[in-house]
């Protein structure tokens, strides 16, 4: 029931059926998304990938952002939503119960080069994307209850296929029986795994889902099929895959997630989280205690004596030194410490040779890791607390539940504006091509061909 039914909800949806607040939302993750992935693609793992793909010298068809050439759709694709996923600084889908990644970088890197390849519209790349991302999120909620997260699957790759599969089929106006095919062929392409978090494996996650994304759509375009109308809730497909459970999806939970298609939107409740810091989601909390403990306390780092640092990871799960630079996007005492020193996290703290810092390193030595339990946790990722004892025997104490950025402490029009300007210039874009592209896209669903964006983001 759930694939046929997501089926007929993308097929029936048009840009006028799509509230304005969810439309305004989608313009400014896409704007976030160009960011990340201009300077993600400054990143040695975003190099060599587009290195990889120039030595491909495949068809002229779409832009590969921030390295300046175009490629084939689906390696131009692959490209995008790899740089867009390399700093770990995309975008984040997370519910109460379920975080659910990064959605944007696989859902959107294939509808941007298709969409150019094709000459399509502001208005067209709007629609499909607000549509792949709620196939993203509601198909996640009907697998996140039994755990996935625990079985080594990662949701940028795994439903970022999914994302990108429904997105694409709209753009490209596939019927319900060809959008279903595609939803199969797609979700025997889903895979990612967590165990690569921390390397440059697991930046291929958004581009891998969206280059799978295009070859799904176009396969069943040419008329390849996939087993039965059921693909996501049938025995054997992709809930059964995921979940790790052997019984089928029970009816209900698939009728409760298809009653909140649209009802409400993802892009609006709960939203997106644009990070504010370009490192990892969890590592979010210490940089933002770091950061508000110096504002409030003024006080001089060296005189830390030591730190309590409460967090849902025990401590035997805390690596106690980064060894490379993606090493320490994920490393909690790195990021902690890095902001305490320096009040927040730069790009160029995540280098092989900037996790190296002595004077972070010896500060990280006066960490004592304290483990929360499971039941304190105010929502997926809970809460992390950080306690500072000072040499003259005063404490600092500061408790992070929702760090900046998350929807419930949500970044400001202006700095939003200014995070993708920093991108921006990392990757050597100037002005006034930062601005042209900052307006066009404000102005989205007025853009007759979007080539008239991705010619500028050559420039």
């Amino acid at each position: 029931m759930f694939t046929e039914k997501l089926c007929q909800f993308v097929s029936h949806t048009g840009y006028e059926d799509i509230p304005q607040e969810v439309k305004k939302a989608a313009k400014r993750a896409i704007l976030d998304y160009l960011g990340v992935a201009m300077s993600g693609s400054q990143e040695p793992s975003g190099r060599i990938m587009c290195e990889m793909i120039r030595e491909n010298c495949s068809p002229e068809e779409a832009t590969v952002i921030g390295a300046r050439f175009k490629a084939s759709c689906t390696l131009a694709a692959l490209a995008n939503g790899t740089s867009a996923h390399t700093q770990d600084y995309d975008d984040c889908l997370d519910f109460p119960t379920a975080g659910l990644a990064h959605p944007t970088a696989g859902t959107f890197s294939g509808l941007l080069t298709v969409a150019e390849k094709n000459h399509m519209s502001g208005r067209d790349l709007i629609t499909a994307y607000c549509l792949g991302i709620e196939a993203y999120g509601k198909t996640g909620l009907l697998v996140v209850e039994s755990g996935v997260g625990n079985r080594g699957w990662e949701w940028t790759g795994t439903l970022g296929v999914i994302g990108a599969t429904i997105g694409l089929s709209k753009l490209l106006k596939l019927d319900q029986r060809k959008m279903i095919n595609a939803l199969g062929i797609a979700s025997t392409m889903a895979c990612s795994l967590i165990r690569n978090f921390g390397s440059y494996a697991g930046h291929i996650h958004g581009g891998n889902a969206a280059r799978n994304g295009i070859e799904a759509v176009t396969l069943a375009l040419k008329g390849y099929d996939a087993t039965g109308t059921d693909v996501i809730e049938g025995r054997g497909g992709y809930y059964n895959a995921f979940s790790g459970k052997l019984e089928p999806l029970s009816l209900e939970i698939q009728q409760q997630r298809l009653e909140q298609l649209g009802n409400p939107w993802n892009l609006v409740d709960p939203g997106l989280m644009f990070k504010y810091y370009p490192c990892a989601h969890i590592s979010h909390f210490g940089v933002f205690a770091g950061e508000e403990l110096r504002k409030k306390y003024g006080f001089d780092w060296r005189e830390i004596e030591g730190i309590e640092f409460r967090t849902p990871f025990a401590p035997d799960k805390i690596p106690s030194f980064p060894e490379t630079g993606v090493q320490g996007r994920f490393n909690l005492g790195y990021c902690l410490c890095r902001s305490l020193i320096h009040g927040g996290v730069k790009f160029e703290f995540f280098t092989d040779e900037a996790v190296k810092d002595a004077d972070t390193r010896n500060l990280m030595k006066k960490i004592k890791w304290v483990a929360l339990r499971r039941e304190d946790f105010p929502g997926p990722f809970g809460y992390q607390e950080v306690t500072l004892r000072m040499k003259d025997g005063r404490a600092f104490n500061y408790k992070v539940e929702h760090p900046k950025g998350e929807p419930q402490n949500p970044l400001t029009p202006e700095e939003h504006e200014a995070k993708f300007r920093k991108c921006a210039r990392y990757a050597h874009y100037e002005e006034p091509v930062i601005s042209a592209i900052r307006d066009m896209v404000a102005d989205l669903e007025n853009v007759r061909d979007i080539t008239e964006l991705t010619d500028l983001l050559r420039k």
